[in-house]
């Protein structure tokens, strides 16, 4: 194989290897705009924001779960301290766990819906407070909450 055909593969297979772009939605929290990034699958929930070392104001992550899961959300290898908003398939806020530290070692903290639900949001500390959000208030999530649930 010549020089340009390793070249061309070379190019390949690091495009396969590098990281997909995100999806993100714009969503609007207390009349605030927020870019979420959307994890929907296994693997990319359970990486969430670990490792982050800042979260932007205005920026924030969207955790889609299958239909009838209570999400459990703990802060093990966190390096920032969060806003946990958990969220019904009809974008009602049904909980709000303020400032929530992040956790070095185990046992960690659990952060557990008290009922199954389809969305957590992650936002940066002091968000739910400062834009005003309340239990029971509607967020815009784009409609994504019209799309159906992720598989298990």
């Amino acid at each position: 194989m010549g020089r340009l055909g390793r070249s061309w593969l070379l190019m390949l297979a690091l495009f396969a290897v590098s990281p997909a772009q995100a999806q993100t939605i714009q969503a609007m929290l207390g009349g605030h705009s927020f870019q979420l990034e959307l994890v929907a699958d296994p693997d990319s929930r359970r990486q969430g924001l670990m490792g982050r070392t800042d979260l932007a104001a205005g920026e924030g992550m969207l955790f889609d779960f299958p239909e009838g899961t209570r999400p459990v959300i703990w802060m093990r290898n966190m390096q920032i301290s969060l806003d946990l908003l958990f969220v019904d398939e009809h974008a009602r806020l049904v909980q709000i766990f303020a400032e929530v530290p992040p956790c070095a070692a185990p046992p960690c903290a659990l952060y557990q819906a008290d009922q199954a639900l389809r969305f957590v949001i992650e936002v940066p500390p002091g968000t739910a407070e400062k834009v005003g959000l309340e239990v029971g208030d509607r967020l815009d999530l784009a409609d994504h909450q019209l799309s159906p649930p992720p598989p298990y």
